[in-house]
């Protein structure tokens, strides 16, 4: 017998799927690897679905609401989307509660959900109720898009890795609730907990980048920037250089008044629903003028080249290896 422990996350999937096709079931959507969602072609473009949750006991932090749990809920299923240039449409939630939980805070779970839905514009169909020991919440949501999705597959040697803001805020926030941190000025130490409490997704940047039509390939932040690039990296048959480091200022404050490496919090702290996305060189110049015009916050953070493995650049030249960033069940 082997525990879920020794496999992973990763390898869980891996086996999981590995049931699936040998067992005769025809994988007919797309894309053919695994990425954040799937893709149905329709007459008129594509139907895109994808699935995430919030568990009581590991997702709600020290002073988060029920209220700040439902926003996440419709935030962390429409980052999917906006990571593959697709516009949301509808989301089913499954709700699994304990018997004694009051009525008030599903009210307020759905007040945040429904705070989500009214940001980004998707409905809310309706779903399924059960019981469990402690709130339990999963959230399966379909979008549409005119083009195909931005899969995370299409990396090629020579790209820019750009990011969609800075990083490290949750990576700060989780330091402080989790570990009994030492806060620094009001106004930062805000910044820092909204960015836990209420995170945002990039959805109307995805659609500006899926509009310019010059991103090879894209996927959220949501299990850390680390992570983030590894999986494009594996997915993509390339290597990643990073050689700037996108952090926060608050986060900055934070590392260095806790005495921190701010890459810890740069790179693994996660959850923040930023894009990790690259564009073709020649394209660079010409898509971060419209972007910018527009008023998004585009960083560029690195490059890609032909090998494997992400690592870090310093200032002297010298290439440090990037550690792996979350998995589940490690």
């Amino acid at each position: 017998m082997i525990r879920v422990a020794k496999l992973g996350e990763r390898g869980l999937i891996k086996r999981i799927w590995a049931i699936i096709t040998e067992r005769g079931l025809s994988f007919s959507a797309v894309p053919k690897t695994f990425d954040d969602v799937i893709a149905y072609r329709y007459e008129g473009g594509y139907v895109v679905l994808t699935n995430d949750g919030v568990n009581e006991k590991t997702d709600k932090l020290p002073g988060m609401s029920w209220r700040d749990l439902g926003w996440r809920l419709g935030t962390t299923c429409v980052s999917d989307l906006a990571a593959k240039g697709c516009q949301p449409l509808g989301m089913l939630i499954s709700l699994n509660v304990p018997r004694s939980m009051y009525v008030e805070a599903i009210d307020e779970l759905y007040h945040g959900l429904i705070d989500a839905a009214q940001e980004y514009g998707f409905e809310i169909w309706g779903g399924d109720m059960g019981e469990a020991s402690e709130v339990v919440a999963d959230g399966f949501m379909i979008g549409l898009s005119r083009k195909e999705p931005i899969w995370r597959c299409g990396i090629r040697p020579g790209d820019v890795i750009l990011v969609s803001g800075d990083f490290g805020l949750t990576g700060a926030a989780f330091h402080y609730l989790l570990k009994s941190g030492r806060a620094i000025n009001e106004g930062h130490m805000r910044r820092i907990l909204e960015a836990a409490y209420r995170p945002r997704a990039r959805l109307e940047l995805g659609l500006a980048l899926a509009e310019l039509n010059c991103v090879n390939a894209m996927m959220d932040s949501s299990d850390g920037l680390a992570e983030s690039l590894h999986q494009l990296s594996e997915a993509s048959g390339v290597g990643i250089v990073v050689h700037e480091i996108p952090a926060a200022k608050e986060a900055l404050e934070y590392a260095n008044a806790n005495n921190l490496d701010v890459n810890e919090l740069v790179f693994y702290g996660g959850e923040e629903y930023e894009l990790v996305f690259a564009i073709e060189q020649r394209k660079v110049k010409d898509a971060l003028d419209v972007l910018r015009d527009r008023g998004f916050h585009i960083r560029v953070i690195g490059k890609a080249f032909k090998g494997a493995g992400v690592f870090i650049k310093d200032h002297r030249g010298k290439l440090t290896r990037l550690k792996r960033g979350w998995e589940h069940y490690r």
